[in-house]
């Protein structure tokens, strides 16, 4: 797996890069006995195998594939398990860790406040979380450096603020390079004793990383005494001797680089005296072969005028030979146009005057159903208006029946409510159907 420099790989990275990252593990390290811990953004996993050493069991969660494989592959430990998830959507149960360490993931988000509720949901009530970032004030202002895979950086009081958010109690650690002076012998086991000078600096300000131990309440903070990581490769005069070595080979390699430069120029510079003469000498060449141009060039043109002169009377009588061939050639074609227009009308002339016949018998047979027409219309108007009068005596002959039988509908309504009916209906002297 390559080295792109958003995730440690411990054998592709520098040494003082690589103890920085140890270091906060070692710190969280102290803070472990029989937790159960979640190690978000572990990248590789060489810290989650850190924390495993003194942890009840390491749940070590990264969003990259890639990562989650090296690391089951490199450190295998069995009380390690591997996930890929997402940060904003951890698959674990809500409060279901003691410890949560985030080293180095919260300024590589864009979404940072619902991680960090992401982290607070599965984190037990009693629970801490150690988590990291670097300060922006010392790693982007004051070295003018931008790390292209931080979304977002934060300065002291802004990460306070932040975590606070979450969780109401924030203590914060502050991790340095400090240069020290060692002396004992690890293999006697007589402890470590560190003394701090008591330097005047702004520790918000002039720290490298910040390291926040959160909680919900105060006594959920461990109580943890101040860390310092002496590594055997860290030693500071070494790796500043080996730098001063590397830089001394480094200028003996560019003094012999400018040496052969300059070896090269003084070559060059003789090769360009010679250049130099020679073009002086081709100057000459040229100038004598510009004046014998010129006047092959005149001469050319004299020529070349009174051979535009015989050109342009050939091309005009070719212009006027094709002039009158197109003229010709036009006028034929006029005749030939001719001679089939003769052709062409002699012909509608034979065929209109056989139409002219045929249209003319036409006209006699249509004369003839004409004075039929008129005779039959005549016939049919006054067989049409017979009809009408006809019509019209039926019509008033259905109103005077009409007239009549709404009298007797009156009569008989009149002999109904007459009071000799009703007698008569009583009586049942009248019959009824």
């Amino acid at each position: 797996m390559d080295f792109t420099g958003e995730r440690i790989i411990p054998e592709k990275v520098e040494t003082d890069l690589l103890n920085e990252h140890l270091c906060r593990y070692l710190f969280a390290q102290m803070l472990l006995d029989d937790a159960v811990v979640l190690d978000m953004g572990s990248g590789v996993g060489y810290g989650s195998q850190l924390l495993a050493a003194k942890a009840r069991s390491v749940i070590s969660v990264d969003i990259v594939e890639e990562c989650i494989r090296y690391a089951v592959k490199k450190y295998p430990d069995e009380n390690i398990d591997y996930l890929v998830a997402d940060g904003h959507s951890i698959p674990l149960t809500s409060q279901s860790v003691d410890v949560i360490v985030s080293f180095e993931l919260i300024e590589h988000l864009k979404d940072q406040s619902p991680h960090l509720l992401e982290l607070d949901r599965v984190l037990k009530p009693e629970g801490f979380l150690v988590i990291s970032t670097p300060n922006r004030i010392f790693y982007t202002e004051e070295r003018k450096e931008i790390n292209p895979f931080h979304t977002h950086e934060f300065d002291f009081q802004e990460y306070v603020t932040f975590l606070k958010t979450t969780f109401p109690c924030v203590n914060v650690y502050f991790q340095n390079h400090i240069e020290s002076l060692f002396i004992g012998n690890p293999s006697l086991n007589h402890g470590t004793k560190t003394y701090l000078q008591d330097r005047r600096v702004n520790l918000e300000s002039d720290s490298n990383y910040f390291v926040a131990i959160c909680s919900k309440k105060d006594k959920y903070q461990p109580q943890i005494k101040n860390f310092a990581f002496l590594p055997t490769t860290g030693n500071l005069l070494r790796e500043q001797n080996r730098h001063i070595d590397a830089l001394n080979s480094r200028i003996q390699q560019l003094d012999a680089t400018l040496l052969n430069l300059q070896a090269e120029y003084d070559e060059r510079t003789n090769w360009s005296l010679q250049l130099k003469n020679q073009t002086k000498e081709l100057k000459k060449i040229i100038k004598n072969l510009q004046s014998d141009l010129k006047d092959k060039t005149d001469w050319t043109n004299e020529l070349a005028g009174k051979m535009k002169k015989t050109d342009k009377t050939i091309v005009k009588l070719q212009s006027d030979f094709e002039d009158r061939t197109n003229w010709a050639n036009e006028l034929a074609d006029q005749i030939k146009e001719a001679d089939k227009t003769i052709v062409n009308l002699q012909s509608d002339l034979k065929d209109r005057t056989g139409w002219a016949n045929e249209i003319a018998g036409q006209m006699q047979e249509a004369d003839k159903t004409i004075v039929k027409l008129q005779s039959d219309f005549e016939d049919r108007t006054n067989w049409a208006l017979r009809l009408n009068n006809e019509l019209e005596d039926r019509t008033n002959w259905a109103l005077r029946l009409n007239n009549e039988l709404e009298e007797c509908h009156q009569r008989l309504e009149s002999i109904e409510k007459s009071k000799l009916y009703k007698l008569a209906k009583t009586l049942r002297l009248i019959k009824f159907d």
